[in-house]
């Protein structure tokens, strides 16, 4: 009997302990199972919040960028304001904000040891440096574009202008653009810039016939606000015009701002625009314009007559921003005004872009005034040629004699003062 009770003991013993083995082990499964999901949600949140703390860097990495830009446009404008007119090239000075940026800046191979030293200290020295954060930036001329508000424009020169360049800029991608051609041979280009012109103007009348509102009636229940009859506010609302498909959004795009000077800079123009002004403008004598615009033997372009005795010298007969109609493009020779900023900040895999227009309104207001005024008096008659100074207007009064538009421009830039005031930005757009 004794030797049955003590194998009874001893078998259940083994059976509590086979249970202890089962609990410790399920145990510690459930704490590896704990610790594991600790330990990823850990790694998670590690990996958002540096997500976040990236993302902080960087868009202030775009923001230093974007100061060192508007840095660059202030000292520009002063620069202009101090005489730039008795340097032997005024146009150097464009390379003060036309030269792309970015920093820790790169180092050529050729730079001597001692440059190199001084450029590592002072990158080593930099904030950005120890928040491992980068940035680099570009400066645009908006001056150089086609303004496609100016459709809109209370002076007839000034829209007529933006149609026209509008109507080239087609006409010029059906010739140069093969599969644009077939696409769109034959298709009436001018119907969809007067739906443009239609979404900016006043009234309520299609320059197609008809209402404005009737190109809109599929769209919804919202129609009676389209066309809105205000200037555009952003590109990409352009998209929204009736008529404009993704093909011609994308060449109206490169060629076109919200935010012109009332005139082309043709000292700034490129390609895009130039094109725009008819056939004669061939690759090859784009080429050679762009060159030698920034040649000081040749360029930049002093007034109107010098430009157009350069364009003929090279091909181009007659004045190619005179149009049929007698609409005439408006120049601008002065030094570029409006800017667009874009500035890319980085941080570890995070990006941040920043895009601001600076824009200068007194330049605009005073070449929109020259515009309104030159509408007001284009029937006035031209000047005595008897030598008296000034001539006799339609109704029989004295107009002042003609001035040299270069001599005039000369005179304004060397009498004003250095601008003190940061640049104007109207347009800043985050991602």
């Amino acid at each position: 009997m004794k030797s049955f009770a003590k194998l009874t003991s001893l078998a259940r013993l083994k059976r509590q302990g086979g249970a202890a083995l089962m609990l410790a082990l399920f145990a510690t499964t459930l704490l590896m199972v704990i610790a594991t999901e600790i330990m990823y949600e850990t790694s998670v949140e590690y990996v958002v919040s540096t997500q976040s703390v990236n993302q902080v860097r960087s868009y202030w990495s775009a923001r230093a960028g974007l100061e060192m830009s508007l840095l660059r446009i202030h000292i520009f404008r002063q620069a202009q304001s101090l005489g730039a007119s008795a340097l032997p090239d005024p146009s150097i000075l464009d390379e003060i904000w036309r030269q792309p940026f970015m920093w820790p800046p790169p180092i050529p191979e050729d730079t001597s040891i001692v440059d190199k030293d001084q450029i590592q200290k002072a990158v080593k020295a930099s904030d950005l440096t120890a928040l491992k954060t980068s940035y680099f930036t570009t400066i645009e001329a908006e001056g150089a574009k086609i303004d496609i508000n100016d459709l809109g424009s209370p002076s007839k020169i000034m829209a007529d202008a933006a149609k026209n360049q509008l109507n080239a800029l087609f006409a010029q991608k059906i010739e140069n653009d093969e599969q644009f051609s077939r696409r769109f041979r034959g298709f009436n280009f001018e119907e969809v810039i007067n739906n443009i012109a239609d979404w900016v103007d006043a009234d309520g009348e299609s320059r197609n016939s008809g209402s404005e509102r009737e190109l809109y009636a599929d769209r919804g229940t919202n129609t009676k606000f389209l066309p809105p009859n205000q200037p555009f506010r952003t590109l990409q609302e352009i998209h929204l015009v009736a008529g404009v498909t993704d093909e011609l959004f994308d060449v109206l795009i490169p060629a076109v701002t919200l935010y012109g000077g009332k005139g082309i800079n043709v000292n700034q123009v490129g390609k895009d625009v130039l094109r725009a002004f008819g056939p004669q403008f061939t690759e090859e004598r784009m080429d050679k314009i762009l060159v030698d615009r920034k040649d000081p033997r040749r360029g930049p372009f002093k007034n109107e007559k010098d430009l157009i005795e350069y364009l003929n010298s090279i091909g181009i007969s007659g004045n190619p921003f005179e149009s049929k109609d007698e609409a005439k493009t408006p120049l601008v020779f002065e030094p570029e005004s409006n800017f667009r900023i874009h500035s890319t900040g980085k941080a570890g895999q995070t990006q941040s872009d920043i895009v601001a227009v600076v824009y200068d309104v007194d330049k605009v207001r005073e070449r929109l005034e020259k515009a309104l005024v030159d509408q007001a008096t284009k029937g006035a008659a031209p000047p005595d040629p008897s030598g008296a100074a000034g001539g006799t207007a339609a109704d029989g009064s004295k107009t002042p004699p003609p001035t040299d538009p270069a001599k005039k421009d000369e005179k304004s830039a060397s009498s004003s003062p250095a601008p003190l005031r940061r640049p104007r930005i109207v347009y800043w757009n985050e991602q």
